[in-house]
């Protein structure tokens, strides 16, 4: 596993954090949520690609309006991938075919929140949804992950899909 943190410094230049070398269990890596490499990110300078997106950009949340980005970890790795076929979360959602990481929080706000919660909206990772037709469970797959965290837990617009930052990672009742 490699990982990469991007932080801003106090002259607004990014700085990159050494490689991690080990984590406590190799369990823990299968926990980690993200956007995969060339998720396209709704911005306030439009649909934007994960892989271009900086601390201190704003990005458009559900609840929020446009919030800055506080940190990006970037990390390529092996992980259990589910993929979504366009159209399956909903009208347009996703806008296109998406992989993501199993343990990547997805709001929902149709029947499924409620037979999941009993609630008009809710959050769970991805890996709750397959139904091995139109959401799949690909299996292990090594996948370049981008975590963002701002400075609260968000929704954020990702490929048509509404998809929680890396400190929504458990699943929890919709943010607002």
């Amino acid at each position: 596993m490699t990982q990469k943190t991007i932080a801003r410094s106090a002259k607004d230049k990014c700085l990159a954090a050494p490689p991690v070398a080990a984590l406590e269990s190799p369990h823990a890596l299968w926990s980690m949520p993200g956007f995969v490499y060339g998720a396209r990110i709704l911005t306030m300078k439009g649909a934007r690609r994960i892989e271009d997106l900086r601390p201190g950009d704003y990005v458009i949340t559900r609840g929020q309006g446009a919030v800055p980005i506080r940190l990006i970890e970037q990390r390529s790795m092996v992980v259990p991938a589910v993929y979504i076929i366009a159209g399956s979360l909903g009208h347009h959602q996703p806008d296109l075919d998406s992989l993501l990481p199993a343990s990547q929080t997805v709001l929902l706000r149709d029947w499924r929140a409620r037979a999941f919660a009993g609630a008009p909206e809710t959050m769970v990772t991805v890996d709750r949804l397959v139904d091995g037709e139109f959401v799949r469970d690909v299996g292990l797959q090594t996948l370049t992950l981008y975590s963002v965290f701002c400075s609260a837990p968000q929704v954020l617009y990702a490929d048509g899909m509404e998809l929680g930052t890396a400190d929504t990672s458990i699943p929890t009742p919709a943010l607002n």
